[in-house]
């Protein structure tokens, strides 16, 4: 069996190879497929050869009692079998995972999207406070110079209280005036990114294209897609408002003037959900996929990983290991053996002479 096996599997696995390596190393011409003719042939005769000697040289000698003839044909067996498997499964399988790659990156950028638009949401939904905050903040300003309504000290003027005042007013009124253009913004870059995501889903649906021009496509969608989730993010009102809020709440509540700084904070701060209050960055647009990356998808093509392994990993092992019990077992077997004993050959007594002479 082994005298059988040994060929076929190595043959086998070199074209598996021949078949897996254009795949791998990207080939593009007719030396590039010589090229992969070349390396599966020889891996082929370099499979065969040190299969053979792990199996018929190295079980022997291991079975005998030698350890490391055990070792080093046991190590080139699952070297060897490990190398060949891990770029067949490669070769076989990096397009899809290629595809399914861009894929990930495409559904993370959609999750992206949908919160980072939850966010603008959160932030227009601060508005309304802020705008009430805004008025009611004006009036009291204009009262502060008058009256001293707010600090209750002196009668009007524009003191420390009116500037401290004056200068969160013009602060709010910026950011009511960000928040605006953010949302128009938010709208814009909304409409594109949804254009963009659909020819997205599209190019990676297209089963016509072949692995190199659907990631060409892939990156260029992804390449105009950058610039506006840039801005979006840059954008970011949510942030703006969020950093406001922050700035009212850090005021303390020692003076009048604090503690009502302190409430517009809090009202505004209510109305912001704080678990989207920070959003990750945008995701970024994967690179070219490798042997590495396949094998992070071994469990997505599992059938053909084993049947891989099986082939040039767990079958040859597996024969050096039959092998090796087979030999081991038949040379236990002669020692415990009792010794048969030799047979010995009758001898005739000599003739005397007066017997020849009768």
């Amino acid at each position: 069996m082994s005298k059988v096996l040994l060929p076929v599997s190595a043959a086998g696995s070199g074209a598996m190879l021949t078949m897996a390596l254009p795949d791998l190393i990207g080939a593009d011409g007719a030396l590039d497929h010589a090229k992969c003719v070349i390396i599966g042939a020889s891996g082929t005769f370099t499979l065969f050869a040190i299969n053979r000697f792990a199996i018929e040289k190295g079980a022997l000698q291991a079975a005998i009692g030698s350890l490391s003839a055990g070792i080093v044909s046991v190590t080139s067996v699952l070297l060897l079998g490990g190398g060949f498997f891990t770029a067949t499964y490669a070769g076989f399988v990096i397009g899809e995972t290629d595809r399914l790659r861009i894929h990930e990156y495409s559904t993370a950028q959609e999750v992206w999207v949908a919160e980072r638009s939850r966010a603008a949401q959160d932030a227009a939904s601060a508005a309304p406070a802020l705008n009430a905050m805004i008025d009611d903040l004006a009036v009291k300003v204009q009262c502060e110079r008058v009256s001293s309504c707010v600090s209750g000290i002196g009668n009007g003027g524009e003191g420390d209280v009116f500037r401290q005042l004056s200068g969160v007013l013009g602060n709010a009124r910026a950011v009511r005036a960000q928040l605006a253009a953010g949302q128009d913004n938010e709208n814009v870059v909304a409409a594109q990114l949804a254009g963009l995501q659909s020819a997205l889903r599209d190019t990676i649906a297209d089963g016509s294209l072949s692995e190199t021009e659907r990631r060409l496509q892939a990156e260029q969608i992804a390449r105009e897609t950058a610039p506006a989730l840039n801005a979006w993010e840059q954008a970011a009102p949510l942030g703006l408002v969020s950093g406001f809020v922050s700035q009212l709440l850090q005021e303390g509540r020692s003076t009048p003037q604090d503690r009502l700084l302190a409430s517009y904070g809090a009202q505004i701060a209510s109305t912001v959900q704080p678990e989207t209050s920070a959003v990750e960055e945008p995701p970024v647009f994967p690179s070219p996929t490798g042997v590495s990356d396949t094998l992070g998808y071994i469990g997505h093509f599992l059938p053909i990983a084993l049947l891989v392994a099986v082939i040039e990993l767990i079958l040859p092992i597996t024969l050096w290991f039959y092998t090796f019990t087979d030999l081991r077992a038949r040379l236990e077997h002669d020692e415990t053996k009792p010794p048969v004993p030799k047979r010995q050959r009758r001898t005739s007594s000599p003739k005397t002479k007066g017997d020849r002479h009768e």
